[in-house]
């Protein structure tokens, strides 16, 4: 049997466990699920993805539910602060298609904006507000996408990679303020070289080399080429560093950190690791405050609660960590019992 390299597994990796762990009991009640808890002295709203043990999956915009409905699938989100819109992905169980929704928080009105077999994964604001960036997938291919879908017209872009069968994408990030794409990418050809070599030998892969590349427009700059398991990447506010999840792999153990690279001399540095009290997730989706002086990403607590299902997978309860580069310090900034954090973006 093939094993994987974890490349293609990124942020689907982690919702796959809490859909599966919750599907088994649908019905059970969700045991002192409590409030949100939130860090008060936390400046930035955080727009999550939470699924409660009933398989309730509740948007919220820091401690506010904005919108709940039973879960079908990974979902994705963004939201336009100025028009109080949230979009989102739902997938239909019946014909397993994808669509993507407007709400209208105010009004509670709902439309479907688009429908397809394809897959999404990820979703970002376009500054100007017309357009959603998108990770796309089609027709359950290999091959990960950039694209553009427009409000308006209602039409999806692939924008990233526009000739190649071999290159994919593994995350993307958008810089609303510069329109900028930060795209992570690798060879599929690579990865199933370095995994069919494990495989003969016996050992762990050697990781793929990871490429990032700046797109703005047509245009691209090639920005760094990282031969390790990263996830996540995500830009600074002033859009000249990016940040991501480096993950490191010995005897199918990971252990990872949050790493930041400097767009313009290449240089990466370590900025947390994992430790005895907070474990930092494969996907931690590392993300900066918005004055810069922080970074949010998603971990596990020391003594977080063990959720079971009946086959006996397990999952801990995750929050969203805040750490603050001057005084490194870790504090709790987002958390809530009596269920799982699918994803989480800082509200622009």
């Amino acid at each position: 049997m093939k094993k994987s390299t974890w490349w293609i597994m990124t942020v689907l990796g982690v919702a796959v466990i809490a859909i599966i762990l919750f599907m088994v009991k649908p019905n059970q009640e969700a045991e002192n699920a409590g409030k949100v808890k939130t860090n008060n002295e936390t400046k930035d709203e955080l727009l999550v993805s939470f699924t409660d043990q009933q398989l309730n999956n509740t948007y919220y915009l820091h401690d506010r539910a904005l919108h709940t409905e039973k879960l079908t699938a990974y979902p994705s989100i963004t939201y336009d602060s100025s028009k109080q819109l949230l979009y989102y992905t739902y997938t239909n169980e019946d014909t397993q298609k994808v669509s993507i929704r407007e709400l209208n928080v105010k009004t509670n009105v709902e439309k479907t904006l688009f429908t397809s077999h394809d897959a999404i994964d990820s979703m970002r604001l376009s500054g100007d507000g017309k357009q959603l960036y998108l990770r796309y997938n089609k027709d359950s291919g290999e091959q990960f996408y950039v694209a553009s879908f427009d409000l308006k017209k209602q039409k999806v872009k692939l924008l990233y990679p526009e000739n190649s069968d071999d290159d994919t994408v593994s995350s993307f990030a958008y810089d609303p303020t510069s329109n900028l794409l930060a795209i992570q990418h690798y060879s599929l050809k690579e990865d199933y070289e370095k995994t069919d070599e494990a495989n003969e030998k016996g050992l762990d892969p050697e990781p793929t080399t990871m490429k990032i590349t700046l797109q703005k427009g047509e245009k691209r700059n090639r920005v760094a080429k990282i031969p390790q398991l990263i996830n996540d990447i995500s830009f600074s506010p002033d859009h000249k560093q990016l940040i991501y999840t480096e993950v490191n792999i010995l005897n199918e153990k990971e252990v990872s950190s949050i790493r930041m690279l400097d767009v313009e001399t290449g240089e990466t540095k370590t900025l947390v690791k994992s430790s005895e009290d907070v474990h930092i997730l494969s996907a931690a989706q590392p993300q900066f405050s918005s004055d810069g002086t922080s970074v949010y990403f998603i971990g596990v607590k020391r003594n977080a609660k063990e959720l079971k299902d009946d086959t006996g997978r397990k999952a801990k309860v995750r929050t969203i960590f805040q750490y603050e580069m001057k005084k490194k310090k870790i504090e709790a900034a987002w958390e809530k019992k009596g269920g799982i954090i699918n994803n989480f973006t800082v509200n622009q």
